[in-house]
């Protein structure tokens, strides 16, 4: 075969190759992945949360990421998130924590504020709420990032030259790492961060360090742990909604406040006003207010009840209901328990805490304030944790009743049972029999009825079981 004759194929080859490439990927089979910022797939994602999380439809993020099968996302997978043009970087979401604000948040991370209001979409960058998922991006756009400070409200009748000499800092450094462009453009009344120290910036005053809630997402039901940690002993008050907080310290820990307070289990899912005040020896106050969502939860609807008309009458229901949560009324400053709550029955769950239920026919106008516990009356009701006995006696619907202190606002409460083994004023301990299973007062069968109350309200008590408060 002559050099020209092999070259002819060898060219032939070669467009035949190109051919079959161009015919193996028809146009428009392979699309190229969207350009923006990306977002890293963490175990347990699926594409309707990470959607939800950016504010797009999963079909959206589809079209993004035209590779990607939702059926099946790997873990630390990049994906386009559309709709943030100009935009590089990691994008993530950061719950929101009490005392920080989008300010804060940008000083905290080296971003703009303005990068984070158009990341987020905020119409009013002053009602953010705790817990609030905010998209942030690793992407540095403002130096310097203040990850730990100290933030205090610029006092009246001084100025930013003052306050950096009291707390031995540099005035200009001091007002580049606030992102002022002079040290007299602080106004009294603002906050002022001084890099440094043990706690992420936020936005809380001096001397409040620390502001925790939890457990997060708050739920109709359930309880809700208040840690605030102050530089020097402080008396903190607070409020959440019209409910009142009361705050105690563990001995020898007097800079570190607790309160404990219940979320009813009817109120609407909303925003509530979340209130604290510290104030200190010589009677200066600092204050932080912002809005906790509290979310609906999930509870079942209980079978219509029939019983005994008696145990219905609001002439009989109202005064026992106030005689008990007036009992449960006091905040005792003593914690008996540690840990978590033990289960006071062996007895199966025959109805859960929350249940919405009807009586004789009647609308379902009220929820189960307790879970009940199957049983006969050989059946032993243990205490879940110690503290002291305030009350035992026959109630018309709660039958023959025990109610124990815990301390810090927390009572339990054991309805319904045949007898009582202990009085008002006895010491319990975990495990110990405290009556025994029955069927007295509103009941349609033997049964123990297991209630916790925190605050005034009635709260799910397995929660208790789950999980140490505070």
């Amino acid at each position: 075969m002559t050099a020209r004759r092999l070259g002819r194929v060898a060219l032939l080859l070669i467009f035949l190759s190109w051919l079959c490439g161009n015919v193996a990927t028809p146009v428009g089979a392979a699309h190229a992945q969207s350009s923006g910022p990306q977002y890293i797939v963490q175990n347990g994602d699926t594409l309707y949360d990470i959607a939800a999380s950016f504010g797009l439809s999963v079909a959206e993020l589809q079209a993004a990421n035209p590779s990607v099968n939702a059926a099946a996302l790997t873990v630390g997978k990049a994906l386009t998130i559309p709709g943030f043009d100009g935009v590089s970087g990691t994008l993530n979401t950061h719950g929101l924590e009490a005392g920080e604000t989008l300010d804060s948040l940008a000083l905290r991370l080296g971003l703009k504020r303005d990068t984070l209001v158009r990341l987020n979409g905020v119409v009013n960058p002053e009602q953010l709420y705790i817990n609030e998922p905010a998209v942030v991006v690793d992407t540095i756009d403002a130096a310097p990032a203040v990850p730990t400070s100290t933030t205090y409200i610029m006092p009246d009748g001084e100025g930013l030259l003052e306050f950096a000499a009291a707390h031995h800092q540099n005035p200009w450094g001091l007002a580049g790492v606030n992102r002022l462009s002079h040290p007299g453009l602080v106004m009294p009344g603002s906050l002022v961060a001084v890099p440094g120290g043990d706690f992420a910036t936020r936005a809380l005053p001096y001397p409040l360090t620390q502001v925790l809630l939890g457990p997060l997402p708050a739920v109709r039901g359930h309880s809700l742990s208040i840690q605030v940690d102050t530089a020097e002993p402080m008396t903190v008050t607070g409020v959440i909604s019209d409910s009142v907080l009361h705050f105690l310290s563990n001995a020898g820990s007097p800079n570190e406040q607790f309160a404990l307070q219940g979320l009813y289990r009817l109120a609407d899912p909303n925003l509530y006003p979340f209130t604290l005040s510290a104030t200190d020896g010589s009677g200066q106050a600092v204050t932080l207010s912002q809005r906790l969502p509290v979310h609906a939860g999930n509870f079942l609807v209980d079978p219509p009840l029939t019983v005994d008309p008696a145990t219905i009458d609001p002439k009989v229901t109202v005064p026992e209901d106030a005689k008990i949560f007036a009992l449960a009324a006091p905040v005792t400053p003593v914690r008996f328990w540690d840990g978590p709550f033990q289960l006071p029955s062996v007895g199966a769950t025959i109805s859960m805490f929350g249940s919405l239920r009807s009586y004789n026919g009647g609308p379902y106008d009220s929820f189960h304030g307790g879970v009940d516990f199957s049983g006969g009356e050989d059946r032993p009701i243990t205490a879940p944790a110690p503290g002291v006995v305030v009350f035992t006696g026959t109630l018309t619907v709660r039958g023959n009743s025990t109610v124990i202190d815990h301390g810090w606002g927390v009572y339990t409460g054991y309805w319904h049972q045949s007898r009582i083994l202990v009085k008002v004023g006895d010491h319990v301990t975990t495990g110990q029999i405290l009556g025994y299973q029955g069927s007295t007062g509103r009941v349609t069968g033997p049964h123990l009825h297991w209630e916790l109350i925190i605050g005034d309200i009635q709260v799910d008590p397995l929660q208790w079981t789950k999980q140490a408060f505070p």
